[in-house]
């Protein structure tokens, strides 16, 4: 059995849609081309604010885990409180650094203890501690529930 059209006339015009399809296509991309463009406007210099985050070249990451200060993290390597103290000793000594900081990341499940702990040898060993984390109070953690 042969298939036959149905159709009175030639199909031939179906093949010239997908070419009418791509000639709209690239004409609305010629016309509305550059109004999509990105458009350069006046530079605008805002005055510089106490509450800008400052950026510290060089700082010691150090890393504390729901473990507190028993298990804690200076850069990749893991130390305890104990080595921490001589650990950063030697950050200190390996080079001229009179403004070095230490910034501290803190699990919300770590006591202010520990932490306050680990940012005393910190400070003790003449770093600048930044405190980062989560470090929202459990009320506000209610409130969003």
């Amino acid at each position: 059995m042969k298939l036959e059209t149905t159709l009175p006339e030639g199909v031939g015009f179906l093949h010239a849609i997908p070419l009418f399809n791509l000639f709209m296509v690239l004409l609305m991309c010629y016309a509305l081309g550059p109004k999509l463009e990105e458009k350069t406007g006046v530079t605008v210099n805002l005055p510089s604010s106490l509450f800008q985050m400052e950026r510290f070249q060089e700082a010691a990451v150090l890393t504390l885990t729901a473990e507190g200060a028993e298990r804690l993290y200076l850069g990749t390597r893991s130390v305890n409180l104990a080595e921490l103290d001589e650990h950063m000793a030697e950050l200190m000594e390996q080079g001229n650094r009179t403004n070095s900081s230490v910034v501290i990341k803190a699990d919300r499940l770590v006591t202010s203890e520990a932490l306050r702990q680990v940012a005393e040898i910190c400070l003790r060993k003449g770093f600048r501690v930044i405190l980062a984390g989560d470090m929202r109070s459990e009320a506000a953690e209610e409130k969003s529930q």
